[in-house]
This record gives C-alpha cells, structure tokens and sequence, in this order.
C-alpha cells in the first residue's frame, strides 16, 4: 500500500475559483484553536498547513460557483468542525465505543481495533473508515488511529466525509448539512442547543467571510 502523504507546505498551486488559502487563512485557523484550553491535544495536532495539504486531495472543495457558494461552503465545513472538536480540541471521541456495524459486510471490523468518532469530522463507524482508508491510501479498518495521529489524513478523512456526504446538500442551505452530519441525533427537535451551536459558528463564519448565510439554517 502506497504511504501516507505527510504534512507539506502550501506554495503549490491554488485551485480554481475561490482559492481556498485565501479565505481559511492562518489568521481565521487561530481564532477557531486559540479558543480550546491550553491542554488540548487538538492544538497542537490541527495545522492551517496540514489542512491545505490536504484540500490539493479534494481539489472541488471550496469551488462551488458563484463565490459567495464557495465561501458558504466552507465556512459551514468549519461550523461543524469548530462543534465537532470543541474549536479544534478534541482529536477524538470522549465517549468511545467500538462502533462496529456487522450488517457493513464489504467492510468488515478487524480485531481489537474501534471505529469512535476521529479527526476534525469525527469519523465514525466501520463503513466510513474502510471507504475513507481506501480513497486516501491508509487501511481504515486496520489502522483507524491514523486518523487521530496523522495531521494531513485526519484533515483528508474529513474532506472524504465531506464531499461523499454533506457536499451534495450543501445548495440546501446549512440545516440540510447538519442533517447529513448527524441528523439522527440532532434534528427534528431532538437536541436544538447543539443545531443552534452549529448555526452560530456557521453564521459567524459567512460574516467573517463577507458573505450572506442563506436560507434554511436549522433541521
């Protein structure tokens, strides 16, 4: 199996369109970590580097037409990882489990190994990790901890979950992005103090970006 791309730095090329260094820049990336405690793992695991690196692997990300779509889009990526880690805190789950679905067949667990919540989206589960591994070039079902202890495939494996799952509702508006994040356990009334965290950073982040937040915000 080819290796893991490691931390690089961002002097190639900028994607079409918004560039995505443009809008994430070293100073937006601290005003998310510097809120976390000193003693977080996550601040000194997550990087602005490590993050662009791993966009050239994702290179539709941040390019959707017109730009204000574009800058939507990645100001909600940023509300959910800003809500998911605690402001670029948590590495990983605090409540883990194995997260083992025996019905994901084409993925099957390995022995000893837990599939919690990781990186800056929180991967979760069996039948996203052994997927995630196999487009970015790490075995997710035998080794998920790569996710929490290699700066660019965690940025990677949330761009993964990203594009595969909240990009095609992301024209929607936010509230369909929270839904496909983790609407099971969040929409429909079932814990509106988390969708209204996610909505806050989410609005937040478009007027740092200069652009309006759009309809339909909550699920």
């Amino acid at each position: 199996m080819p290796t893991v791309d490691s931390e690089e730095s961002t002097s190639s090329e900028d994607n079409l369109g918004v560039p995505v260094r443009n809008v994430v820049t070293q100073a937006f990336f601290n005003s998310i970590i510097r809120k976390a405690p000193p003693n977080c793992k996550g601040k000194r695991f997550y990087t602005r580097a490590a993050f662009l690196t791993a966009t050239r692997s994702y290179p539709r990300f941040g390019q959707l037409k017109p730009d204000p779509a574009a800058k939507r889009e990645i100001a909600a990526f940023f509300a959910h990882v800003t809500h998911e880690t605690g402001s670029l805190c948590y590495t990983e789950e605090i409540k883990k489990s194995r997260y083992c679905d025996p019905k994901a067949k084409q993925w099957p667990c390995a022995p000893g190994r837990q599939y919690y919540g990781r990186g800056p989206l929180q991967l979760t589960w069996n039948y996203n990790y052994g997927p995630c591994g196999r487009a970015n070039r790490f075995d997710g079902l035998k080794n998920p901890d790569i996710v929490a202890r290699n700066r660019v495939v965690a940025w990677k494996a949330a761009l993964w979950f990203w594009m595969k799952n909240v990009r095609p509702v992301v024209g929607r508006g936010f509230g369909p992005t929270i839904r496909a994040i983790n609407g099971a356990l969040e929409c429909n009334g079932k814990n509106p103090a988390a969708v209204k965290a996610r909505v806050d950073f989410y609005r937040a982040y478009c007027k740092r970006f200069g652009v309006a937040p759009g309809p339909n915000l909550t699920c």
